[in-house]
């Protein structure tokens, strides 16, 4: 049979059997057809949906987080888990049709049943674990499996910096907020030199006590005290010999020991407690800090002259929220850790992605570690959200101006609709919020934000030029 012979009737039969729901919207947004297993799937009455509208189906919450929506909004293809009434999210494909004047005439959506989401996710995390175990088989090449994600181009320029560095013994002085990811780059540096055979002994400056710091870094000899191990120990200097010494913490060292430790990178022996003989040492040293070294010589509370030896080569580490390219390839791969360490399958919702990539990140790559640790955990599906639930995640020490709870009062997709409110007024705020705070953050330039907004260029100018029909109607200080 020709395809002009096929006949609507047999059309129409053969979407009734397909493998999830077909759902078409013309420009007004009103459903002009549904096969037959949408109103099951989506968990809608068939009279209800008959010549809905989208955003009368969105304000009573039968379809949340729609990717026909955002298909009409950004005039570009949509993926999304789309929330409801029904039992679990719906993977969801909307497509766009325009016309002749580049305008939306019709969204085709597509969702996939149960079976056919979890098939597309175990491909999905498949080919995901294929990528981390390639990961696994390159790092256990280089000694202490150091695996650096880098999709900004801050970090992308650090790591070639590093790389044409590192072979050279010169000291390197990490900067940058705590979480930032220091120690990994100190073990990239390790990996990257001559002395990648030898050990790499990472030390948190500040998790030592002061009064033990002496025979942590120098060793004792036999008898050096009481309690003292009889047969003496050797300090991180003589252990690290031919290695690398990652001191992180740097600024939290007692001027006593900057002393001593200056001493020991100029001379290049070490004398034990107790001993009156040295020994030489050979190590590589990459120190690292959150503090203000400069501005701690000039308050007397850090040698000038070990800063100096410290600081031959330095680089600032940018925090997360500066490289946000950066913050959903660490999620996944975070994620893909823990699916291997628990042999699961789990995966970030859309969502859940665009929550991440609007955080601010107080604590870092840190933070997004435990946040993407604790979200595994408590999650009861695959489907990883921070909308529903037990989800919802509070960050102990963050403020409300960067909690995940006080992110949800602005977004629409997680927040409970106030009473009076309605969705699409919450949605509207919300959307005028984004578009002009990333304006802003664009320095006025339209074309960038829409770039960053994933719009089209005229359709920011319109949605700009409402804002300022709304801002005329309403007048100054209203």
């Amino acid at each position: 049979m020709r395809r002009e012979e096929f006949g609507l009737e047999n059309l129409v039969k053969a979407l009734n059997h397909m493998k999830g729901t077909l759902l078409i919207c013309d420009r007004n947004r009103n459903v002009v057809y549904y096969n037959d297993v949408v109103c099951s799937a989506l968990d809608i009455p068939e009279e209800r949906l008959s010549g809905a509208n989208l955003m009368g189906l969105a304000e009573e919450g039968y379809i949340l987080n729609s990717a026909s929506i955002q298909a009409f909004e950004t005039r570009q293809l949509s993926i999304k888990y789309v929330r409801g009434k029904m039992k679990m999210p719906i993977l969801t494909v909307s497509n766009p049709v325009l016309d002749e004047n580049g305008e939306v005439a019709l969204v085709v959506a597509v969702s996939f049943n149960e079976q056919i989401t979890e098939l597309v996710a175990r491909e999905m995390m498949e080919s995901r674990q294929k990528s981390i175990e390639l990961l696994d088989f390159l790092s256990s090449k280089m000694s202490n499996n150091a695996t650096v994600i880098a999709e900004s181009a801050a970090m992308k320029g650090i790591l070639a910096f590093l790389t044409r560095i590192s072979p050279a013994d010169s000291n390197i002085l990490l900067t940058g907020e705590t979480g930032a990811g220091k120690e990994v780059l100190a073990k990239y540096i390790h990996n990257q030199s001559s002395r990648s055979g030898g050990v790499f002994i990472p030390v948190n400056c500040a998790a030592i006590p002061e009064s033990l710091m002496e025979s942590e870094f120098f060793g004792y000899a036999r008898g050096a005290f009481t309690g003292a191990n009889k047969e003496g120990k050797a300090g991180v200097f003589e252990l690290a010999d031919g290695g690398t010494i990652f001191l992180d913490e740097i600024g939290e060292m007692p001027l006593l020991i900057q002393a001593k430790f200056l001493r020991v990178i100029e001379t290049g022996e070490v004398t034990r407690l107790g001993s009156e003989s040295s020994k030489k040492v050979d190590f590589r040293l990459v120190a690292a800090t959150n503090r203000n070294l400069e501005e701690m010589c000039a308050q007397g509370l850090f040698r000038s002259d070990l800063y100096y030896r410290l600081n031959i080569l330095s680089v600032e580490i940018p925090p997360l929220r500066e490289r946000r390219e950066d913050i959903v390839p660490l999620a996944r791969f975070f994620l893909s850790r823990l699916n291997k360490k628990y042999n699961k399958t789990k995966f970030l919702s859309y969502s859940a992605i665009r929550r991440l990539e609007h955080y601010r990140w107080p604590g870092n790559v840190r933070e997004l570690r435990n946040v993407i640790e604790r979200l595994f955990i408590t999650s009861p599906t695959d489907i990883l959200e921070f909308e529903s639930g037990d989800n919802t995640l509070s960050f102990r020490g963050a403020g409300p101006e960067t909690s995940l709870e006080a992110q949800d009062r602005t977004d629409p997709a997680s927040a409970p609709v106030r009473e009076g409110v309605s969705l699409r007024a919450a949605v509207e705020a919300y959307e005028k919020q984004l578009v002009l705070e990333t304006l802003d953050a664009c320095g006025g330039s339209v074309s960038k934000a829409a770039g960053r907004l994933r719009l089209h260029k005229s359709v920011l100018y319109r949605k700009l030029e409402k804002y300022r029909d709304q801002e005329a109607i309403s007048g100054p200080g209203t």
